[in-house]
């Protein structure tokens, strides 16, 4: 790969961006007819290597829920942007209890735009349930983390991963569990 990896809109613990030029030389090989990631997590192996065929899953349905609204389209570049300004600006003002009104929200009924916003305002980008399937994270204490150009960077990762989506089939599911 001669151009920088295509970073997805989520920041996950363990990403495997620093290791996609190397997966992407072992997945030239041909061959095969389609792509399986029964782990997708962030999916920057698929949004680097692009296979034309793929099924990608994950035990963790918010990730799959997120990618399977980009896919149709029902989530947007441009509503995500105008939900992460919005929410940014009321978390400017409000600070951590901001936060956690969203955390709560989220956990009672969850949504692809409010687990972006946890993602990218909480400790350390990390995504971490409890048992009972709740978001726990704490908040990570950065008020000015939705400056304009911050809500760019993800609004120009959901619009590339949407094209990529777009251009190939994928197929998003969410990890059966027996």
């Amino acid at each position: 790969m001669t151009q920088p990896p295509l970073v997805p809109p989520l920041k996950c613990q363990g990403i495997k961006t620093k290791l996609v030029g190397e997966i992407h030389a072992l997945a030239r090989t041909p061959g095969f007819h389609r792509w399986v990631e029964p782990f997708c997590g962030s999916c920057v192996v698929a949004f680097n290597i692009q296979p034309k065929k793929a099924l990608l899953s994950d035990s963790n349905i918010h990730i799959i829920r997120l990618y399977q609204e980009i896919q149709s389209g029902n989530l947007t570049a441009a509503a995500a942007k105008s939900f992460l300004e919005e929410e940014g600006n009321k978390l400017r003002m409000n600070g951590e209890p901001y936060y956690y009104t969203v955390r709560e929200r989220f956990n009672a009924r969850p949504t692809s735009l409010d687990f972006l916003f946890l993602n990218r305002s909480c400790f350390n980008g990390v995504m971490r349930f409890n048992r009972s399937g709740k978001f726990n994270v704490p908040y990570g204490h950065k008020p000015q983390r939705f400056a304009q150009a911050y809500v760019t960077k993800i609004t120009n990762q959901i619009r590339r991963i949407s094209e990529v989506i777009s251009s190939c089939d994928w197929t998003i599911v969410p990890l059966q569990s027996e």
